[in-house]
């Protein structure tokens, strides 16, 4: 029995009394979330021992992906996919842990910089292989091809929605 179950069977219900309900669309639409969900709690619990979370983890990994190990906080959000609040309070939490600092932009003090320290590039250094070790097993028996289809998938979906 799948974990899927329910939800497949609450879909065909759906399906059944609102027979224009697109329920193979929906169905997938779902499954994304769950997955999402899934790999979200199999990262936090790696995350958990190093008193981080999901949101805080994305920052620490964005910035060291980012060139100089820095970003603005604008593009920084849009990378981490976070509002500007609740970046504001996950980057107050990595200050206040030395993990990050903030400072203005050389001549214009409205742009904020978050940049990585050397205790935030130790550490994601540290998190990132256990994180990856983890969440990666949900690709476990994919062959390379089929890897590269499933992003092309994910691709031609996200494109979908940058063009709603």
């Amino acid at each position: 029995m799948s974990s899927f179950d329910a939800t497949n069977k609450r879909l065909q219900n759906i399906r059944g009394r609102i027979p224009a309900f697109p329920e193979d669309h929906m169905r997938l639409l779902r499954m994304t979330y769950h997955v999402q969900k899934r790999m979200k709690d199999l990262s936090n619990a790696v995350l958990r021992k190093y008193d981080l979370v999901d949101a805080s983890y994305m920052v620490l990994a964005v910035l060291y992906g980012s060139e100089n190990e820095t970003s603005t906080a604008s593009a920084l959000g849009e990378a981490c996919m976070e509002k500007p609040a609740n970046l504001t309070r996950v980057c107050n939490d990595l200050e206040t842990q030395g993990l990050v600092t903030r400072g203005n932009r050389p001549g214009d003090r409205r742009c904020v910089m978050i940049s990585l320290t050397d205790a935030g590039r130790r550490l994601i250094e540290q998190v990132m292989p256990e994180v990856w070790q983890r969440t990666t097993r949900a690709y476990d028996g994919y062959t390379a091809e089929e890897i590269r289809l499933q992003e092309k998938l994910f691709l031609r979906q996200l494109d979908n929605l940058d063009n709603l």
